[in-house]
């Protein structure tokens, strides 16, 4: 029997610590983001709250454009605020900061 391997469409990562780059896991990341960005371009999310509230994060990237329409949906329909960039680290992966604040 011959077994296919399945690649997915879309990789989501999602945690504390990775999209705040907490202590060694800064390494951690740039180097499997670089690696899987190479393999799925711009089809990598890494999703985490956002703790830089309020202060400049020098490793994020915003960006209006990117996934502008799932953004405004977010807003609009889910009332989720997100701020939406890359991260600033070899592979520049996309990254969903979520404003967890209206959660609590």
């Amino acid at each position: 029997m011959v077994k296919d391997l399945l690649t997915p469409d879309y990789i989501f990562e999602a945690s504390w610590e990775v999209c705040n780059k907490v202590g060694g896991i800064y390494t951690v990341l740039s180097t499997r983001a670089n690696t899987l960005q190479e393999k799925f371009r711009d089809r990598i999310f890494f999703i985490g709250p956002d703790v830089w509230q309020g202060k400049e994060n020098p490793l994020f990237i915003e960006s209006e454009n990117l996934c502008a329409a799932w953004k405004k949906h977010a807003q609009e329909k889910e009332d989720l605020s997100v701020r939406i960039g890359r991260w600033n680290i070899p592979g520049e992966p996309i990254v969903i900061l979520v404003d967890f604040q209206p959660f609590f």
